[in-house]
C-alpha cells in the first residue's frame, strides 16, 4: 500500500491537529528531561566568608561588598572573586583587632576557607547539599551532564531496536512513564554516587523518547507538509525549557525540581490510548489490517472519504512479492554495512550531530555562566528557539535541506567567533544578542539534521538509523557540560571559539550530503540508495508526491 497516497484522500485536518498537541506535550517534556541537571547540578557564584567584615546577621551578607576588593583576590579571566581563597590576615600589622581595614589583610599571601560562604544568589544543588563546593570539585558537577548523555550514549542503540521490534508508540510510552519515575526516585538521592546512577538510568530508559515521537509524527503527514509540521511541534520543545528555568527560579532547590518537572511524565501512561502506532511500522510487520483501520479513523476525523483501500489478501500478495527482499534483511547492521552509501552517509550523518549536540548543548550550558540573570538567560537562550522553528520552516521551503543545513551550522560558528573575539570590546546587550543569534542558528540546524536523517535512510531501518546517529551525537553532548571546565582553566574565550569551529566544520561536511527535499520516504535500501544519486527517479517522486 501506498501511505502517501493514501493519507492525501484522509486528508490533513483535526486528526493532524490533535496529534500534533499530543506529540508537542511529549516532545515539551523531553527538554524538561534533557536539561534538569544544568540547573540540579549546576555551579553557583559564591566567595569565602569574611568574619572580619561580614555582619553577623546572614540577611545582610552581600556578595560583592566594597571592601572584597582587598579581602578577596579576584580572578583576571572572570573578574569574579575566587571562590575558595581569602587574603591571609597581616599579622605585621601589630594589632589584634578585627578590623575591616586594608591594613589588616596581606593582599601577598592566601587561606583557603572550607565551612562558610557568602552566595550571589543561593539554592540549593547537589553541589550544596553533597559538598562538592570550591574549584576544585566542579569537575564533579560537569560530570552530571556528561553522565546523563552517557546514559542517552547507552540506550539510544537499544531504543532504537526496541523501538523497530515492539513500535514507536511503546517505546515512547514505556520510556517516558519509567523515566518520570526514576527522577521523582531521584529527588530522595541521599548522596552524590547514587545521584550519579539515577541520573545514568534515568537517561538511558529515555533516550529513545523524542526519537520515538519524532518518528509517529513524521510518517502522519504528506512530504510536502513534513517541514511546517515538524517546525510547529518543535516549537513545544524549548518551551520545556522555559517551564524549568521558571520553576527553578522559584523553589530554588534540586529536589523539588526534580518532583514537580516530572509528574508530568507520570500522565504519559494515557498515550497507550491516546496516540496510534505508526503505519508504515504496522505494514512492515504485516498488521495490514491495523493500517486500514488507523487511515478508516484519519479520514473520519478529519471528515474525509477514502479511496477504495486494498483488501488484505492484496496487501498479502504484495507482500509476497517482496519476501525476498525481507529474508535478506535479517539484519539491520549488516544491511548498512553491505551497502557503502548508507554507511558512509550514515558516517557523515552522525559526525555532523556530534557537532549540533556539542554546540547546541554547550550554548544551553555556557547560558547560565554569562552575566546577568542565569535563569532569565536560560529562558531567553530556550525563547529563542521558538522563532528558530518558523524560521526552520521559511528557510528549508525557500532553500534545500543542504544550503539552509550548511547557512546555519556556519552562522551559528561564525557568530560564536565574532563573540569570542569582541567580548572585551561590546556591551552586554551586544553580547547577548551575539550569543542569542548562535544560539537560533545552531537551533534551526539541529531540526534540518533531524529531518534529513529520517529523510535519507530507508523504512526498514530509519528508526534504527535515527538512534545511531542520535547515539553518536551523544558523543558531543557528552563532551558539552565539559565547556564550563574548559572555561575554569583556560577562560571562556577558547570555550565560544572551540564551539564556533566546531560548527564551522560541520558546516563542510554537510556538502557531502545528498539532497532530499520534497522527495517521498524511501521504503527500501534501494530507493534510499537512490536520493541524491538518480535524478530522474527523485523527479517521479515529487511528481507523485505534489
Amino acid at each position: 500500500m501506498n501511505i502517501d497516497q493514501t493519507l492525501i484522500s484522509a486528508g490533513m485536518g483535526r486528526y493532524q491537529f490533535i496529534s500534533c498537541l499530543l506529540f508537542g506535550i511529549m516532545i515539551l517534556y523531553t527538554n524538561i528531561t534533557s536539561v534538569l541537571y544544568i540547573f540540579t547540578a549546576g555551579d553557583l557564584k559564591y566567595r569565602c566568608e569574611i568574619p572580619e567584615c561580614d555582619s553577623l546577621d546572614r540577611a545582610k551578607w552581600i556578595y560583592e561588598p566594597d571592601w572584597l576588593r582587598f579581602t578577596t583576590p579576584y580572578r583576571s579571566d572572570t573578574g569574579k572573586p575566587q571562590k575558595c581563597q581569602r587574603f591571609a590576615r597581616n599579622h605585621s600589622s601589630g594589632t589584634n583587632t578585627n578590623l575591616c581595614e586594608r591594613s589588616e589583610f596581606d593582599e601577598t599571601a592566601t587561606e583557603s576557607c572550607r565551612d562558610r560562604w557568602v552566595f550571589e544568589d543561593y539554592e540549593n544543588t547537589i553541589g550544596t547539599e553533597f559538598g562538592l563546593m570550591c574549584e576544585e570539585n566542579k569537575w564533579k558537577l560537569s560530570l552530571v551532564g556528561s553522565v546523563h548523555n552517557m546514559g542517552q550514549f547507552i540506550g539510544i542503540p537499544v531504543s532504537g531496536i526496541v523501538s523497530d521490534k515492539f513500535g514507536r508508540k511503546f517505546t515512547m510510552v514505556v520510556g517516558s512513564v519509567l523515566t518520570a519515575m526514576i527522577y521523582i526516585v531521584q529527588s530522595f538521592s541521599v548522596s552524590y554516587p547514587m545521584f550519579l546512577v539515577l541520573e545514568v538510568l534515568s537517561s538511558s530508559i529515555f533516550s529513545g523518547v523524542y526519537g520515538a515521537t519524532f518518528i509517529l509524527a513524521m510518517e502522519l503527514v504528506l512530504p510536502d507538509k513534513r517541514v511546517l509540521y515538524y517546525s510547529i511541534l518543535e516549537c513545544f520543545n524549548p518551551i520545556g525549557g522555559m517551564i524549568v528555568a521558571l520553576i527553578a527560579s522559584q523553589v530554588k532547590d534540586w529536589r523539588i525540581l526534580l518532583r514537580m518537572s516530572n509528574v508530568l511524565g507520570l500522565f504519559f501512561i494515557s498515550y497507550h490510548w491516546l496516540a496510534e502506532e505508526s503505519m508504515r511500522w504496522m505494514e512492515m510487520q504485516g498488521k495490514h489490517d491495523k493500517v486500514i483501520s488507523v487511515l478508516k479513523k484519519i479520514a473520519t476525523v478529519n471528515k474525509k472519504t477514502l479511496l477504495d483501500l486494498p483488501s488484505d489478501t492484496q496487501m498479502e500478495s504484495k507482500n509476497n512479492e517482496d519476501e525476498n527482499d525481507a529474508k535478506v534483511n535479517t539484519s539491520i547492521l549488516k544491511d548498512i554495512f553491505r551497502s557503502s552509501t548508507i554507511f558512509w552517509r550514515m558516517i557523515r550523518c552522525s559526525l555532523l550531530w556530534i557537532a549540533a549536540a556539542f554546540v547546541y548543548y554547550g550554548l544551553n550550558i555556557s547560558a547560565t555562566e554569562i552575566a546577568g540573570n542565569k535563569y532569565l538567560n536560560f529562558a531567553l537562550v530556550s525563547f529563542v528557539e521558538i522563532p528558530a522553528c518558523l524560521f526552520n520552516w521559511i528557510i528549508m521551503e525557500r532553500m534545500s535541506r543542504k544550503t539552509s543545513l550548511f547557512s546555519m551550522f556556519l552562522l551559528s560558528g561564525a557568530t560564536c567567533i565574532v563573540y569570542n573575539i569582541s567580548y572585551d570590546y561590546v556591551g552586554f546587550t551586544l553580547r547577548l544578542s551575539l550569543f542569542m543569534i548562535s544560539k537560533l542558528a545552531i537551533s534551526i540546524a539541529f531540526t534540518i539534521v533531524y529531518i534529513l536523517t529520517a529523510e535519507i535512510f530507508p523504512t526498514t531501518m530509519r528508526a534504527t538509523m535515527l538512534s545511531l546517529c542520535s547515539m553518536f551525537g551523544r558523543i558531543g553532548s557528552m563532551l558539552s557540560p565539559q565547556i564550563t571546565l574548559m572555561a575554569e582553566y583556560f577562560g571562556g574565550y577558547i570555550a565560544m571559539f572551540f564551539m564556533g569551529s566546531i560548527a564551522i566544520l560541520a558546516a563542510v561536511i554537510t556538502v557531502t550530503l545528498p539532497e532530499s527535499k520534497n522527495v517521498k520516504l524511501p521504503d527500501t535500501i534501494d530507493e534510499a540508495e537512490k536520493i541524491g544519486n538518480d535524478p530522474s527517479s527523485e523527479t517521479v517522486e515529487v511528481s507523485m508526491i505534489n
